[in-house]
């Protein structure tokens, strides 16, 4: 495992540019609704302004580290994260009827945001390695599936769909990168309707199929299980071009939009910076995701191209559930906005995942 900051300088600075412009944005969107929250006051804002440095340092360090150290514990990391899914589901602690997160000192971590990293690291090693049996073999197909849904029903039991289905996500698209044969991809189809309605009737709780009949159509029950995108919808709306202002948001300010730091962020921005406001923040995004699509068209290491893609699905699933739920375009099941949403778990491992990335580029000219 290889060490060194002399090569900093081969940096993807427009990656870096869009990560802390994207975090920059979600800071001032945090501050924003703390000034009206007479409870907490600042207490969210300087939590996250505590996790964004400790994430930018950790960020440092893995794109110090040469990317190819991964391959080398990648049963590790996974066996790991599992054991940290079963924890939770036996100790955690449960906030908004979900058990998803892990106390140390105080300090609250959800395992979920970890698992993603370490799938996305699983399935690179994998893939890296058996790419080419997809097509002749099912083994590899039945493996690699095995390991995402021993994780993906370990997150459904907390229960957590979203991540559920990001997870799901990361697995599929990175198969479909491979040459797997044609008639796997019908039959996996198949069982995928399978699975789903196995899950609708057998995992997923009365709120969460609410919550799915509810965006079919909001109006029906506008007080209860559609308040949330109601509201949400409203805020978008109210910004128009320009937005009402820093602070000025009366959805956000008054407490008429729920889980404004966490699921409904992209809703304050909305509001207080409006139309203009919400596109910047759409296309740092689309900077942030194009910067990864260049990292998998320059790099000729397959590990280095399964990682990208890997961290590529994961950062544009979560934005693209997020803006949907904020606009009424997807149910709402608790997705986080990479680098923007308030918390923890989910900064400090998006930081991760740059990191790897970051060390791609650094590291892949000493091998070409």
């Amino acid at each position: 495992m290889r060490f060194s900051i002399k090569n900093f300088w081969r940096m993807d600075i427009l990656m870096l540019v869009a990560v802390l412009l994207l975090t920059t944005i979600g800071l001032i969107s945090i501050y924003s609704v703390g000034l009206s929250d007479i409870k907490t006051r600042m207490i969210f804002f300087n939590r996250q302004m505590v996790f964004v440095i400790l994430g930018i340092f950790i960020m440092f360090i893995f794109a110090a580290l040469e990317y190819r150290f991964l391959k080398a514990y990648y049963k590790i990391f996974v066996i790991f994260s599992s054991i940290l899914l079963l924890i939770v589901l036996i100790t955690g602690r449960v906030i908004r009827g979900t058990s998803a997160w892990i106390e140390f000192f105080g300090i609250q971590f959800q395992p979920v945001e970890l698992a993603k990293i370490c799938l996305v690291i699983f399935m690179a090693t994998y893939l890296s390695k058996n790419a080419k049996e997809f097509y002749f073999s099912w083994k590899p197909v039945i493996v690699s599936g095995l390991v995402a849904f021993f994780l993906i029903f370990l997150v459904l039991a907390q229960p957590d769909m979203g991540s559920a289905l990001i997870l799901f996500a990361i697995w599929l698209i990175m198969i479909f990168f491979t040459n797997i044969d044609k008639k796997k991809i019908i039959i996996m189809a198949l069982l995928v309707l399978i699975a789903l309605s196995f899950a609708w009737f057998g995992f997923l709780k009365d709120y969460q199929k609410n919550r799915i009949m509810t965006f079919l159509n909001p109006s029906s029950d506008p007080l209860g299980y559609g308040y949330n995108v109601t509201q949400s919808i409203t805020a978008v709306g109210s910004g128009k071009f320009l937005g009402r202002g820093f602070g000025l948001g009366s959805q956000s300010q008054l407490n008429f939009l729920p889980e404004q730091r966490t699921d409904f962020i992209f809703a304050v921005i909305s509001e207080e910076f409006g139309f203009l406001g919400s596109s910047i923040t759409i296309l740092l995004i689309i900077l942030l995701l194009s910067r990864i699509v260049k990292i998998i068209r320059t790099t000729t290491d397959n590990l280095a191209i399964y990682l990208a893609l890997g961290f590529l699905i994961m950062f544009f699933v979560q934005s693209v559930m997020n803006i949907s739920m904020n606009i009424g375009l997807a149910p709402i099941i608790g997705v986080p906005l990479p680098f923007v949403s308030y918390g923890g778990s989910s900064i400090l491992m998006s930081f991760v995942a740059i990191g790897i990335l970051q060390s791609i580029v650094i590291h892949k000219a000493e091998y070409l």
